[in-house]
């Protein structure tokens, strides 16, 4: 995966600002051995003072803190190289991620099944390949996320925020996404067979090829969707609206 790039103007407004180094290395994707080349190519430069990269390098020694989005308290705290190693750590540990603040964390292949993520902040974050399986992430923020290919078989993704999530080519098999937002998502080539989609939103959403198969998608806001060529046999599609949507060669039966 591409490094972002960074512009060393907006990183350093970011530490003069006060953005702990967890937020740093997520935002611009770094490792602690990343973000210690920054600091230290900063001072040099004179962007920022030397006593800041100090004070900057000796918490980077220390440990790595994952907090609650609406209290700001530590839930987990440990050496780790990257946010991706800590949260595996925290799983590992059975921690309860609930409400925890992974905004634009990058999470690629992250190995999660089981998880306790409920209520979670993952708005735009890098969950590509990640294994999800069994997951709980009920109310989840996951808008504009990149899931592609991950595996969310049987996650409890129910009252899920997924506005314009990419999660083509996902397996969602037997997931339950009740009332979850998928406004605009691209679920191309998804598998959401025998999922449960009950009032779920899907306006304008890209379902081009998905497997539908036996879904429950009683009550489905489904207006201007595109499904076409989705498999939506033995679906329940009872109220579920289906105006201007697209069903070029969609299996209904």
């Amino acid at each position: 995966m591409a490094k972002k790039s960074i512009d060393p103007g907006e990183a350093s407004k970011d530490i003069i600002s006060g953005m702990r180094n967890a937020a740093l290395m997520r935002k611009y994707n770094l490792s602690t051995k990343g973000l210690t080349d920054l600091l230290t190519k900063l001072a040099a430069e004179g962007v920022i003072s030397h006593a800041s990269m100090q004070k900057r390098l000796s918490s980077i020694s220390a440990q790595l803190a994952i907090r609650n989005q609406f209290t700001d308290d530590v839930v987990f705290a440990a050496a780790a190289d990257t946010i991706k190693d800590l949260v595996e750590q925290a799983i590992q540990g059975a921690v309860d991620l609930t409400e925890t603040d992974l905004a634009g964390a990058n999470l690629f292949e992250l190995k999660a099944a089981g998880a306790q993520l409920a209520e979670v902040g993952l708005y735009r974050a890098n969950l590509r390949h990640s294994d999800l399986s069994a997951a709980i992430l009920f109310r989840a923020e996951l808008s504009q996320a990149q899931l592609h290919a991950a595996l969310l078989r049987r996650a409890e993704l129910s009252e899920a925020n997924l506005v314009g999530a990419d999660l083509s080519d996902a397996d969602l098999s037997g997931a339950l996404l009740v009332r979850a937002n998928m406004d605009g998502a691209n679920l191309q080539s998804a598998d959401l067979s025998k999922a449960d989609l009950t009032e779920a939103r899907l306006v304008g959403a890209n379902l081009r090829g998905a497997n539908l198969h036996a879904a429950v998608m009683v009550g489905a806001e489904l207006e201007g969707a595109d499904l076409t060529a989705a498999n939506l046999s033995a679906a329940d599609l009872d109220g579920a609206d289906l105006t201007h949507a697209t069903l070029t060669d969609t299996m209904l039966e």
